[in-house]
């Protein structure tokens, strides 16, 4: 390999470092989970740098990954469960202890009540500082879950549609 040609490929991550750290980066979950290979996720890590953009959102738009292989892996990351609320039905007593439009926007819906009296909070981003105003607006004992995107926005549409008629 020519100097030239040696230097303008990329370095190698170590994404074994990415796995030894407190709360490992998202790549690391989906390396040692081996939903991705380490060259895939050097590629999608690349673009990321260049285009500012979301990993999870470069993978499944690569066709590398399905959007719920990034809900389990930011479930296992943060460690939350994930909840698959497609299956598993949402309580509508539940979900109404939160505004539907607080829920739309910061794409979480309140699944069931929890032992304790709290709720159970699926969301689609445990990254998101909207787990805050959540935990504001609900006043009480909140716990968290990950669910996918579309799954929490088709949840709220089936709950809401009978009040928007």
């Amino acid at each position: 390999m020519s100097e030239m040609h040696a230097s303008a490929m990329p370095p190698r991550l170590d994404h074994e470092f990415f796995g030894e750290e407190l709360r490992p980066h998202l790549g690391a979950v989906l390396l040692k989970s081996k939903l991705l290979e380490p060259e895939q996720l050097d590629a999608a890590l690349d673009e990321q740098r260049k285009n500012n953009r979301r990993l999870g959102e470069i993978l499944v738009e690569r066709g590398w990954l399905f959007p719920e292989d990034i809900s389990r892996a930011l479930a296992s990351q943060y460690g939350l469960d994930y909840v698959d609320i497609r299956y598993s039905s949402v309580d509508a007593r539940a979900a109404s202890m939160l505004d539907p439009e607080v829920g739309q926007r910061l794409c979480a819906i309140p699944v069931r009540f929890l032992p304790d009296g709290g709720l159970l909070i699926a969301v689609a981003d445990p990254t998101s500082a909207g787990l805050a105003e959540i935990r504001a607006t609900l006043a009480g004992r909140v716990g968290f879950a990950v669910a996918e995107a579309s799954d929490v926005r088709q949840a709220w549409r089936a709950l809401t549609s009978g009040y928007r008629r």
